[in-house]
């Protein structure tokens, strides 16, 4: 594969086949700092949703891939952070609805922005989306997931169920 800032893979996934990785956030940018994240400490700790690179950009590298019609059974976002995070995923799954209908799209999430009815409405048309919660409670979530301050494991939870 070509040097692409966004993309990542394919890689062969047990739970997704063949994936072609798409990130859409700085490294470690999270709404959760958990001990258990393979992708090492948070560092940019926020649940500021933020157009962290131009659509344009993404979209650009999406292009640059997918018009040799590599054989994928997803485009996954997903990656070093929370993707939810990233204010232009809905332009971008449109995008690729609109011009690569033929491939399926997953997200992997954290869960955490699903309480919020426009990241909702973003993610709608994903085929696939693969939501992860640790905690049922707020000091098991404190412990394992080590939340921004004033995140609530309640208010997740009802995101996931309205969801």
């Amino acid at each position: 594969m070509a040097d692409f800032k966004h993309l990542f893979g394919p890689v062969l996934s047990r739970r997704l086949g063949i994936s072609l990785g798409v990130d859409l956030i700085p490294h470690k940018t999270c709404p959760l700092d958990c001990i258990y994240c393979e992708a090492g400490k948070t560092t940019n700790h926020t649940l500021k949703r933020e157009m962290f690179y131009p659509v344009s950009e993404i979209i650009s590298e999406l292009k640059a891939y997918l018009i040799s019609s590599p054989k994928l059974d997803y485009i996954t976002f997903s990656g070093s952070g929370e993707p939810l995070l990233y204010s232009g995923i809905g332009a971008v799954i449109k995008w690729i609805k609109e011009n690569y209908s033929d491939y399926k799209i997953a997200l992997i999430t954290n869960s955490i922005l699903l309480k919020d009815e426009p990241v909702r409405d973003e993610i709608i048309n994903v085929d696939l989306i693969v939501p992860s919660i640790d905690a049922a409670d707020q000091e098991t979530f404190r412990k394992i997931n080590r939340p921004v301050e004033g995140l609530d494991i309640e208010e997740v939870l009802h995101g996931m169920e309205l969801f």
